[in-house]
């Protein structure tokens, strides 16, 4: 079967190999994009000192500890599992409506296709729960 291909274009690794050339183009572009912008700066912070002129500010360095709303979070948190939930019901949906459609009995074997998101889903639902416990019994110590 392999042996059919006549040029690599054909290859069956041809996507895996373009999208692993494209993830490093993506990175080795933006370092270069960052690199330029860098360059940029210096440069004009050196011309404005051969001027005499005042040193202009450079961007803000990026924090470390960014301030979290414990809530907004928690809602994201219960938006996901809420959006995971609804679409293994909509995945499970589907196959079964297929399966009525078509009549083919393995169809239903996609149904185990629904199981991956369900689980996430209530995963994360538990985990908002425990949160909003957590955020109502008030900071823990060490917080």
């Amino acid at each position: 079967m392999i042996s059919e291909y006549t040029s690599g274009l054909w290859s069956p690794y041809i996507v895996p190999v373009a999208g692993t050339i494209m993830i490093l183009g993506i990175v080795a572009v933006s370092k270069w994009s960052e690199y330029g912008t860098r360059k940029l700066q210096y440069e004009e912070r050196m011309s404005a000192i051969a001027k005499g002129l005042p040193i202009p500010d450079l961007p803000p360095a990026p924090t470390r500890r960014k301030v979290v709303d414990l809530k907004d979070r928690n809602a994201k948190i219960r938006l996901g599992g809420t959006i995971c939930v609804t679409g293994a019901i909509g995945l499970a949906a589907f196959f079964f409506i297929l399966y009525l459609v078509i009549g083919q009995r393995e169809i239903l074997s996609g149904l185990a296709v629904a199981l991956i998101p369900l689980g996430i889903g209530a995963g994360l639902l538990i985990d908002a729960r425990i949160n909003a416990r957590d955020l109502e019994s008030g900071p823990s110590i060490g917080s």
